[in-house]
């Protein structure tokens, strides 16, 4: 990835974005012409009623959900041309943040396993046993 070099370039930042979903009723706009830019070391949070297209747009911007239209830009370069490896080495530095993260938790989970479930994903470790030596105690 490229730093940005250039103060005027927003770290994220989001253009026209739209996704629509086909339904049995019509197009379903869920996220519509929206636009948001984000500066390093800011933090934006998405504020509004259920089922108003929050976390939508938060897929959608880390290509969890394809955009029907749109730009998202990273540093200045749209991420939604970035190919699948591309995508998966960026995606290591980003995350949604739930609005009830006491909701996303699993009380039959163990902790330490739901810590280390995205540095599985991110395959941060190289197997298993690493995983457990560097996390001994």
């Amino acid at each position: 990835m490229t730093q940005v070099k250039d103060k005027s370039i927003p770290l994220v930042e989001v253009r026209s974005l739209k996704k629509y979903f086909k339904t049995p009723y019509g197009m379903l706009h869920a996220v519509d012409d929206v636009n948001l830019s984000i500066e390093k070391g800011k933090t934006l949070g998405i504020v509004g009623e259920s089922g108003c297209g929050k976390t939508t747009l938060g897929r959608v911007t880390l290509r969890h959900l394809e955009a029907t239209a749109g730009q998202v830009l990273y540093k200045g370069e749209n991420i939604l041309d970035y190919d699948k490896a591309r995508m998966a080495e960026l995606k290591k530095s980003m995350q949604l943040i739930f609005q009830d993260p006491y909701a996303s938790l699993d009380p039959r989970i163990p902790m330490r396993e739901l810590i280390a479930e995205p540095l599985r994903i991110a395959k941060a470790f190289a197997n298993k046993k690493t995983w457990e030596e560097d996390n001994a105690g």
